[in-house]
């Protein structure tokens, strides 16, 4: 089984500081490094320009950068004008920071539409990473966007290409998804239980954290309830689980390897 690690890189969550980006991160690579995994990290376009130096870098290490946007922006929200204006320039920020274009997206808070993907496929993108399907949280705690995420919620759970030549590989998804909010909640032993029920329905996984799900949050009822330094332990937990059959690759290798299979 393939599983892709991904992280969306925001500006932390209530302070809007980035010292996730000194703190966090580092705790994050410290899980992948000793392992030898290689991430996909989804980053702002304004954020990648704010600090083009540690992308590089972590780039050069292996991991992909992808694009969360211009500004961490819903699209859902935004005319088809603005659309196609916010991804052209964050296309541009990119290719001027890495020097190449962007293979993936993901919207964000899963803001995904029919419209945002026909423009990612004219601006070149090979994958779009949004959608959430089978996912009662984001219903839960996104009861306003409830038609939004009912939409999102009967979309194929495994990757699949879509219509506008892209493909779309979706959170892995049962019930719960695979994001940092179970791994925080759960025990150890369900956690254990929580990973092999996602493995028997998936082809292959796709998990996702925030860079400020790894550092405190002093306004954030969750971190006072089942702290960062918890979801780190667990997240550590969870790699350890994973056995020897199982293959860490970033979702811009994954979707060469089924553009691969698809003409041989």
């Amino acid at each position: 089984m393939k599983i892709c690690i991904s992280m969306d890189v925001e500006q932390d969550l209530h302070s809007g500081d980035y010292k996730s980006l000194e703190y966090g991160l580092p705790e994050f690579f410290k899980i992948l490094d000793k392992r030898g995994i290689k991430s996909t990290l989804f980053v702002p376009a304004k954020l990648l320009e704010k600090f083009p130096e540690k992308f590089k870098q972590l780039e050069k290490r292996g991991h992909e950068i992808a694009l969360h946007g211009l500004e961490h922006e819903r699209f859902d929200d935004l005319a088809f004008s603005e659309k196609k204006r916010r991804i052209k320039e964050a296309v541009k920020i990119y290719k001027k920071v890495l020097k190449h274009p962007p293979s993936g997206f993901r919207a964000p808070q899963h803001s995904i539409d029919r419209s945002t993907l026909e423009i990612l496929a004219e601006n070149g993108f090979h994958y779009d990473s949004s959608h959430t399907p089978f996912n009662l949280l984001q219903l839960l705690f996104f009861p306003k966007r409830i038609k939004h995420g009912l939409v999102g919620f009967f979309k194929p759970r495994s990757a699949y290409k879509l219509k506008e030549g892209i493909h779309e590989f979706p959170i892995s998804s049962s019930g719960i998804s695979f994001v940092s909010l179970p791994l925080r909640i759960f025990p150890k032993i369900i956690i254990k239980f929580y990973l092999s029920t996602l493995k028997a329905t998936h082809k292959n996984l796709v998990f996702y954290c925030h860079s400020w799900d790894l550092i405190p949050l002093k306004d954030s009822k969750i971190d006072r309830t089942f702290p960062h330094t918890r979801f780190i332990d667990h997240l550590d937990y969870l790699v350890n689980n994973l056995t020897k059959k199982d293959y860490f690759i970033t979702l811009k290798d994954l979707t060469k390897e089924l553009d691969k299979n698809e003409h041989t």
